[in-house]
């Protein structure tokens, strides 16, 4: 005999539907680098989406200071590769990484990088 002998109720959800027969509807969370050029090859490819961010407003803070090659492929394909080069330097040394309070986290010894 089953635990409960009411049959399940289907609530309705308040998200929206997770596809519409053609595309999926896609939900980004987070507004930061990634989410945004996920946004923006899900537009150029007309798959419905909806970003989701806790912050109520843009600070003037950049939380991305380097961009690693991993990211390289996905500037290349929305076309903004040569662009975002013309703006960037090499890295060059070490860098140190800090808390939110500007408190250190980790500052790497020894270490040197070529360009």
């Amino acid at each position: 005999m089953a635990i409960d002998d009411e049959p399940a109720v289907n609530h309705p959800s308040q998200s929206p539907p997770l596809s519409d027969g053609k595309n999926p509807h896609v939900m980004i969370v987070g507004a930061g680098v990634a989410g945004l050029l996920l946004a923006i090859l899900l537009d150029k490819a007309g798959i419905p989406y909806q970003i989701y961010e806790r912050a109520n407003n843009v600070k003037p803070l950049g939380s991305v200071m380097s961009l690693n090659a991993g990211i390289l492929p996905a500037l290349e394909q929305l076309g903004l590769y040569e662009d975002v080069l013309k703006l960037s330097l090499p890295m060059t040394g070490t860098f140190n990484v800090y808390n939110s309070d500007l408190s250190l986290l980790f500052a790497p010894k020894n270490m040197t990088a070529e360009v």
